[in-house]
């Protein structure tokens, strides 16, 4: 029986499809929320190759000893996009719970999905938890990561 707790895998964070804008985020913005909530972050600015836009490349230690690596960007305006690379479901909780509850303008417009979920061909948002604490979250991710791994 495998054991989805030890997954890594890229989480991504997203508002709903059909609210894109929702989280009127700019990579700017992101990145001023960031170094409030954790002062120690690492962050490097660059240019997408594909779209010519600003994208973020960000270290956050989210918790003794747990790393959080990821990119944030806005694809088209205010409409925020964050990659957590290699992320366990335990590690990506703790992060999309801060995304939830200090980042984003409303706990009930935070989606995400998986590279798991997109190399199985799944185009399916899957909503986090408007509600409840890291470990609720985490069962979130590991039924998503049981439902594709």
């Amino acid at each position: 029986m495998t054991d989805y707790r030890d997954i890594r895998t890229t989480f991504i964070l997203h508002p709903p499809v059909d609210d894109a804008a929702s989280w009127h985020m700019t990579v700017d913005g992101f990145v001023q929320a960031l170094t409030r909530s954790f002062p120690d972050a690492f962050t490097k600015f660059r240019t997408s190759h594909l779209r010519g836009n600003d994208v973020v490349d960000f270290e956050v230690e989210v918790g003794p000893g747990i790393w959080i690596e990821g990119t944030a960007q806005t694809p088209v305006p205010e409409c925020g996009v964050i990659t957590l690379a290699l992320a366990s479901a335990a590690e990506a909780a703790r992060f999309a719970t801060w995304v939830r509850d200090d980042l984003i303008p409303s706990p009930g417009i935070l989606r995400f999905s998986t590279e798991l979920a997109m190399q199985a061909g799944s185009q399916d948002e899957w909503t986090v938890p408007a509600a409840g604490d890291e470990e609720a979250m985490t069962v979130v991710f590991l039924e998503h990561l049981a439902a594709f791994g």
